[in-house]
């Protein structure tokens, strides 16, 4: 009986902790990896075209001092929140709520055929595009879910140099 329920508590304790193990072929390639943590990301709005202004998220007030990281190990890729000190209220539609889902940080897989990310637990149909320019990032959320009438979202970052930061 004790060997059986230590099975399960080993059991249980493999299968608390697979969720930030990264399968290494869902490793972001290493030139992306130092690409995306050379930076704190923050949140940018989008200037102009109105055509297309739907599809670019506006960060709200409080999100404006968020910084976001990106953090790889051998096994594990995460993308980190450092909230900033004006704090958005809960339920409000912003990056932190929505894709972090109110933690602090979030693993993520990579597809590199599709330069795309999927956040670990996220619904099967929902990816994040992935484009970086220098110290400029987009990620582009997708849905592709044909029974959902989802528009892609555009969230646009820049980068604040991690060396001169500190």
């Amino acid at each position: 009986m004790s060997k059986l329920i230590i099975g399960m508590f080993a059991l249980f304790l493999w299968a608390s902790c697979s969720k930030d193990h990264v399968d290494p072929e869902m490793m972001a390639p290493l030139e992306i990896q130092k690409q995306l943590e050379a930076y704190y990301w923050e949140p940018v709005p989008v200037a102009g075209d109105e055509k297309n202004e739907l599809y670019h998220y506006k960060p709200q007030d409080c999100e404006m001092d968020n910084l976001y990281s990106f953090s790889f190990s051998e096994n594990a890729q995460k993308l980190i929140v450092d909230s900033g000190d004006e704090q958005c209220d809960k339920g409000e539609d912003t990056f932190e709520e929505t894709i972090m889902q109110g933690a602090i940080d979030r693993s993520f897989t990579y597809d590199q055929e599709k330069s795309s990310m999927k956040f670990v637990n996220s619904d099967q149909y929902e990816s994040y595009g992935v484009l970086i320019d220098g110290d400029y990032l987009v990620l582009t959320y997708r849905n592709n879910n044909p029974t959902a009438n989802i528009i892609p979202m555009e969230y646009h970052f820049r980068g604040k140099s991690k060396t001169i930061a500190q």
